[in-house]
């Protein structure tokens, strides 16, 4: 009866774990594909110029601030890449 009550424990565990393993699968991988997918289908595409360009932090990192427009809302934000340049253009969607 004992080795009984044990396999069944042991089984309960394993599909407990696979559960666990396929929701992160799901939550890390498919999840954030399903979002770009919907924002190809149901975004706005617009371009955004950077405003502003500079050096911050202590390692030197180049960061441009941008904003756009869109429905007569405005959003700013900004971008960190070493080869920014003022006035440059980025694609947001």
């Amino acid at each position: 009866m004992e080795i009984n009550l044990n396999l069944l424990n042991r089984y309960k565990s394993r599909i407990v774990w696979t559960v666990i393993v396929l929701l992160m699968f799901w939550y890390l991988g498919i999840r954030p594909e399903m979002r770009i997918s919907e924002l190809r289908n149901d975004g706005k595409q617009t371009k955004a110029y950077l405003y502003e360009v500079k050096g911050v932090g202590s390692k030197g990192t180049t960061r441009g601030f941008y904003r756009f427009e869109i429905y007569n809302n405005l959003y700013e934000g900004f971008y960190d890449n070493d080869k920014l340049v003022k006035y440059d253009s980025i694609d947001i969607i």
